[in-house]
């Protein structure tokens, strides 16, 4: 029988969930209600899966997970939560869990997670899977630039100093020196160097 742990803060879900997965034949051996309950409980049980909730109270799911399946390589963990934005779903994809479910999700769609999970699978719960199939595109950085900025920033990356930028917009090297500041902080970049590199990439040009 598959031995499992259920990490979940809210006694009420957490005793509903037990009695869910003992009923579909698993091996409950032993309940958590924060982060560092469960990696110790994981460390002490070893079991074959977990069962996590996101919002612990000490600390997010994604630690625990990340620590649990660090400690324990053949762990697979199934996510229950309420969060079900792209980058939250992602986190703990990455921190280790094979599968997410939302909360609100039908006991079946619960349970059918989690064998498949058991069995290696990499499952999504259905309010998950389309927006992981179809994200959104990112914005580009360039977006947020105003047509002023977007000129000096098209000006760093032809390599032209402020005193030819200043020159060419017919400004001072002052009000340049603004737009550059503007420009860095806009495009997350370290220096006008990055800046440039930035600019070029999202532009599809090359000096």
């Amino acid at each position: 029988m598959t031995r499992v742990i259920v990490v979940e803060d809210h006694p009420l879900f957490r005793a509903s969930l037990v009695t869910l997965l003992q009923t579909s034949s698993y091996d409950v051996v032993g309940e958590a209600a924060s982060a560092a309950e469960a990696i110790d409980l994981a460390s002490a049980t070893r079991p074959d899966l977990a069962i996590v909730d996101l919002g612990l109270p000490d600390a997010p799911g994604q630690q625990a997970i990340s620590r649990m399946c660090a400690e324990l390589p053949q762990l697979r963990v199934v996510v229950l939560s309420m969060y079900e934005d792209p980058v939250t779903v992602q986190q703990a994809l990455d921190a280790g869990a094979l599968g997410y479910v939302l909360k609100d999700a039908p006991p079946a769609e619960v349970v059918a997670a989690i064998k498949a999970t058991e069995l290696g699978a990499s499952v999504l719960g259905a309010g998950l899977a389309r927006s992981r199939t179809h994200p959104e595109p990112a914005a580009p950085p360039t977006d947020g630039l105003t047509p002023r900025e977007r000129a000096v920033a098209d000006l760093i990356a032809r390599g032209l100093p402020n005193r030819l930028i200043a020159e060419r917009l017919n400004v001072s090297q002052k009000t340049v020196a603004n737009y550059v500041s503007a420009v860095l902080l806009k495009l997350g970049a370290i220096d006008r160097h990055d800046a440039a590199r930035i600019y070029r990439s999202t532009r599809n040009w090359r000096l």
